[in-house]
């Protein structure tokens, strides 16, 4: 007969009257908890080696339900069946509790630092299997691993999952977490999602954790056993804010000497890290969180969590508030919300959302982020869009008015400024396949069979080639950015980066839809010489310091000096 061992359950509930366990051991029969003066439930059961299901059953200190028995899942548990009762599953392997049992085989690859990062944001029940895919099964952990060799040609070096915590139901955006310790079991299993990361790493790719901490959804566990516990009662927030139950990390357990919404976060996050071993951390909407002594703790203890390898701690604080990832701000970096609106905009052709389409001033601005109150390039994640915004090529038609070859242009003319701007560059998933559906909540799989037409092909083709010549260039990973033409009238602009061994990146594009002609770039510190140009591929020569070319329809043209 198997060996049974004795297995710990642990419930933090110190002001419930009673807890019980019920499990699928005993055909869920109800066994007694006891609590300990640090106010956790505790029993233990003697279980052989398997795997099995659970639940706590309390009587509610919640407000909407106070002395109403309930069943719980584990608000610890990583993960959850796939059914509409949610049970926690535990897994018992050699007499012990079993977080993951995958065995890691690329933990010694090297991996990019975070200034040389190019981001994919994805969703991963959308990033569907192969080219060709029906698109009739949403995607997993799994079917991602399929197309990674995809991501590696194409050039990212980092994808950021949006949230693939444990939500309700089997497709959302997953803002709406049950738990922020399960993995979403429509996607898989942590072991899976162990495997996913390993193979990242052994692409070279590091892996960004969408992390959910100002909120969970109504029917998570922690607002069934004690509401006001770990929750403000009453959302004081503006009601842009108001997004579920938000966590109250003002409330200090005076008897038992505990922050009960910071410990919970804290332990979730640690052990994303260790488990999962992310490579960073996107915190959603900081602004909810608000406090930027939080924010630094928990930014701090990433790090600290992570080790020797790289890790970078990025915020959506949106309105943009560039102090979150200034010098001494409390995150690595944040999403550059201006650059995002003033390139929009640019690339619509027309007014959009208040911002004048061909302002080269602006434009250079916003791309200088220290006059945008950030503290650096590092400290800035730029886009064209993402998951919250229209995509570029739907809105060129809908807004812009700007169809076919012209629409083509003005997103190569975006991608090729946002791949040389400073900052760290993130493309949200398609937006290289020149995809044009609407954004929803609803499913929006990726239409790879887009790839079939010359366009979006020749689309695709550009992301490549810029990714090499970021990834090929340090000067446009580098801090420097100097502007070296603004001709307002023209709507022409340029601008440099340099690296201080020679590595020099001149960027000049005409921000309008018709030919530009001639142009001349003089008093830059331009090194006389050959010079390369890298989109469409010759040399030009550059005398007495100007370097002089023509620009097309909607065109950007990125030169690099010869040595």
């Amino acid at each position: 007969m198997p060996a049974k061992n004795k297995i710990a359950f642990e419930l933090l509930a110190p002001y419930n009257e009673k807890v019980s366990l019920m499990g699928s051991w005993n055909n869920w029969k109800r066994a007694p908890m006891k609590k300990s003066d640090e106010g956790i439930w505790r029993t233990n059961i003697a279980l052989e080696d398997g795997d099995y299901e659970y639940k706590f059953e309390v009587i509610s200190k919640s407000y909407f339900a106070a002395g109403q028995t309930m069943a719980v899942a584990d608000p610890m548990s990583m993960e959850y069946t796939l059914d509409s009762h949610e049970n926690s599953i535990l897994r018992i392997r050699d007499g012990k509790r079993s977080k993951t049992t995958y065995q890691w085989l690329h933990d010694e690859k090297p991996l990019p630092p975070n200034a040389e990062l190019i981001i994919y944001e994805m969703h991963v029940g959308d990033f569907r299997g192969g080219q060709g895919d029906t698109h009739d099964k949403p995607g997993t952990f799994a079917t991602l691993i399929e197309k990674l060799d995809y991501l590696a040609d194409l050039g990212i070096n980092a994808i950021e999952l949006m949230p693939i915590n444990e939500f309700p139901g089997n497709h959302s955006w997953g803002y709406a977490q049950r738990s922020i310790y399960a993995v979403e079991n429509s996607y898989g299993t942590p072991d899976e999602l162990c495997q996913l990361v390993d193979e990242c790493h052994a692409r070279g790719i590091r892996v960004i954790h969408d992390a959910v901490y100002n909120h969970m959804e109504t029917e998570a566990p922690l607002t069934k056993i004690d509401y006001s516990y770990w929750f403000y009662e009453q959302n004081m927030d503006e009601a842009s804010l108001h997004f579920g139950p938000k966590f109250n990390y003002e409330h200090f357990d005076e008897n038992m000497q505990r922050w009960p919404a910071r410990d919970h976060v804290m332990n979730a996050m640690k052990m994303w890290i260790s488990t999962f071993h992310m490579d960073g951390i996107r915190f959603d909407c900081t602004r909810a969180i608000r406090y930027y002594e939080l924010l630094r703790w928990f930014s701090d203890e990433a790090h600290k969590t992570e080790g020797f390898k790289p890790f970078y701690t990025i915020a959506e604080h949106i309105p943009q508030d560039g102090t979150i990832a200034a010098v001494d701000g409390p995150v690595d970096a944040a999403w550059h919300d201006n650059f995002y609106r003033q390139l929009n905009a640019t690339l619509l052709g027309t007014r959009y959302e208040g911002r004048d389409p061909f302002l080269t001033d602006e434009v250079l601005r916003v791309m200088d982020v220290r006059q945008d109150g950030f503290g650096g390039p590092l400290n800035t994640i730029h886009y064209l869009t993402n998951h919250d915004q229209e995509r570029t090529m739907y809105l060129l038609g809908t807004a812009g008015g700007v169809f076919d070859d012209a629409a083509f242009r003005r997103a190569k003319l975006g991608a090729t400024l946002l791949m040389t701007a400073p900052g760290i560059p993130m493309i949200w998933m398609g937006e290289e396949l020149g995809q044009p559906t609407d954004k929803s909540i609803d499913p929006r799989p990726l239409q790879w069979d887009l790839l079939k037409n010359e366009r979006n092909q020749d689309l695709f083709n550009h992301y490549k080639k810029l990714t090499h010549l970021r990834k090929s260039n340090p000067a446009l990973y580098s801090d420097s950015f100097e502007p070296v033409l603004n001709l307002p009238g023209r709507e022409i602009l340029g601008y440099k980066r340099w690296t201080n061994d020679g590595n020099v990146v001149v960027t000049v594009a005409n921000l309008t839809h018709y030919y530009a002609g001639p142009f001349e770039i003089q008093n830059a510190g331009l090194e006389d010489g050959t010079w390369h140009e890298m989109i469409f591929g010759y040399d030009v020569q550059v005398t007495g310091g100007v370097l002089s070319d023509t620009l097309g329809e909607s065109e950007a043209k990125v030169y690099v000096r010869n040595r």
